[in-house]
């Protein structure tokens, strides 16, 4: 029986794994990090969260990087706005993050094929001839990646974070036992290939392959020494199942 190994934080696997086992595969539930909202109203994190979300309306763009950051930011959102603001871009990175503004009826613009920044960036509404001069806030976690940020700035867009939530690195991984079978390993990001990495130095020659979630992280695992990787058609299960069960076919 095949086995695979899902590292999306507790709380947020339980669907994928029923498929996975209804493919007849065996599953392992590793999460690598735990999604932590800013929710202390006391804490300077959430001030500027309140600040920010009060003035959401002057904002050209909002821009959710994940199905967290929208998630989160929809409760920060419905805080202060009993009816949505409009005029707003609402963009989501993929399909699993647009499915979470479209269930608030919210207009969502994505990309079609490439579900990162550089994505989203392509999109007609990001154009520097769009967004030069205009507000745009990025719902994301308290780090991550700057691409988005730096090339909006060199388009002219005055760009600020809502920094949604903490993302706390597991120690309680047990790899050895994990790992002990080479198992498909199924990973929502970069900072999850940078994570197993650090806790398994040899993680290439260790499991029978990795799918990641886009062509920027799939790029990353290859350039690192891994020979099987599979790219979902986005985050959603159903292509992350879809992708699994061609690979447990061959």
């Amino acid at each position: 029986m095949p086995s695979v190994v899902v590292t999306r934080p507790q709380g947020q696997a339980d669907a994928l794994i029923a498929g996975l086992q209804a493919l007849g595969l065996s599953v392992q539930h590793c999460p690598l990090i735990d999604i932590v909202p800013i929710d202390d109203d006391h804490s300077p994190q959430a001030q500027q969260l309140r600040s920010l979300f009060l003035d959401i309306d002057q904002y050209y763009a909002v821009v959710s990087v994940s199905r967290n950051a929208a998630d989160i930011g929809l409760r920060w959102l419905d805080r202060y706005w009993p009816q949505w603001p409009t005029g707003i871009h609402w963009i989501a990175v993929g399909p699993a993050t647009a499915e979470v503004l479209l269930a608030a009826q919210l207009p969502v613009e994505q990309p079609l094929d490439r579900f990162d920044s550089e994505g989203m960036l392509a999109l007609p509404c990001m154009a520097a001839e769009q967004v030069a001069g205009k507000k745009v806030l990025l719902w994301r976690g308290l780090d991550g990646r700057e691409t988005m940020a730096q090339v909006l700035r060199a388009r002219g867009a005055i760009v600020e974070y809502a920094g949604l939530y903490h993302r706390p690195e597991r120690t309680d991984t047990n790899w050895p036992q994990r790992l002990h079978d080479r198992p498909l390993l199924l990973l929502s990001s970069g900072q999850g290939l940078a994570i197993v990495q650090q806790q398994v130095p040899d993680l290439a020659q260790r499991v029978a392959g990795i799918l990641v979630p886009s062509e920027r992280v799939a790029e990353m695992a290859r350039a690192q020494g891994f020979q099987t990787v599979l790219v979902a058609a986005s985050a959603c299960d159903d292509d992350t199942l879809a992708s699994v069960a061609a690979w447990s076919q061959q």
